[in-house]
């Protein structure tokens, strides 16, 4: 009689134990680890079985099956309609769920239940958080409150990235060196995306231009999926184009005298000419008479103007 107890209790403890490690090392995957909206994710669902045969793989969100594995059942795939839920049916199996459109509504615990057949029916549930995000679509911009700086002066910057969820982390560099803000701030937008905004303040020191530029940069990153950056250089005012000076020198004084011999050549035949002046004389009336060439006196002129 002891012994017929002690067989039963032996077999009692290897049915017990027997379906408590026949099962073991649930775990649940999703390729991409970052879901990004509108996209495709694998929900996989890996196990150790121990051996034992496998029953059902059931795959939750939150509380709700949206789908079903069950081997010993035709058909072996079920799906439970959940909205906002697309299953790629050619692609799901017991291993794993492939989901497409995925929509920022979506995040949430994701689960995966599984079941080793009789006798110990023994089960195993993972959950897992999945974040659906939504990216910036255009470039973060950078601004700042003047176009050009001088030493001394404060050069301040703003740097705003679009809306996206999570907002995106914002960092101002100068000269690739990062520069601490003087404020930062997160704007609600549509369908829980966010605007994110950071300003800095820097005083400007000729150390600052290294090279005769200083570069000002923003980086706008979403985990490790995103990353973007807006830039603008300043020169150093010794580099900057500057105007031709105007200086009088040698050239007005030229353009002085030509002015004066003009004048002199416009005037001198009618003076010498004039008989209201008084000027003739027998003896320059003997003076023989030189023909007078208009296009010489044309030509004279141009040559003294400076054409």
């Amino acid at each position: 009689m002891i012994l017929s107890g002690i067989l039963t209790f032996s077999s009692v403890f290897f049915i017990v134990f027997e379906g408590v490690t026949s099962l073991r090392d649930v775990k649940l995957l999703v390729e991409p680890s970052i879901v990004i909206k509108g996209g495709t994710a694998a929900l996989i669902c890996s196990r150790d079985m121990q051996g034992a045969p496998l029953y059902s793989v059931k795959w939750y969100r939150g509380n709700h099956e949206f789908f079903r594995y069950t081997p010993m059942e035709h058909p072996d795939t079920m799906v439970f309609g959940l909205p906002g839920i697309y299953v790629d049916m050619n692609r799901s199996n017991g291993t794993q769920v492939m989901l497409r459109h995925l929509e920022l509504g979506l995040s949430g615990n994701f689960s995966c239940e599984v079941t080793a057949d009789s006798p110990s029916f023994a089960t195993q549930i993972t959950t897992k958080y999945i974040d659906v995000i939504a990216l910036p679509t255009t470039l973060p911009v950078l601004v700042t409150d003047k176009d050009r700086y001088q030493p001394g002066a404060t050069l301040r910057a703003n740097c705003t990235s679009p809306p996206a969820r999570p907002a995106a982390n914002l960092t101002v560099f100068i000269n690739e060196e990062p520069i601490r803000a003087s404020e930062t701030s997160l704007q609600p937008f549509e369908n829980g995306l966010l605007t994110a905004k950071v300003n800095v303040e820097v005083k400007v020191t000729p150390e600052l231009f290294p090279g005769g530029r200083l570069r000002v940069a923003c980086y706008a990153t979403v985990f490790d999926v995103y990353n973007q950056s807006a830039k603008l250089d300043f020169l150093t005012p010794e580099t900057d184009p500057r105007p031709e000076r105007i200086t009088l020198g040698g050239g007005t004084s030229k353009c002085v005298l030509n002015w004066f011999l003009l004048l002199l050549l416009i005037f001198l035949p009618m003076m010498v000419m004039g008989d209201d002046y008084g000027l003739l004389s027998d003896d320059f009336l003997d003076i023989p008479f030189t023909y007078y060439d208009e296009e010489s006196e044309q030509k004279a002129i141009i040559s003294l103007v400076g054409g």
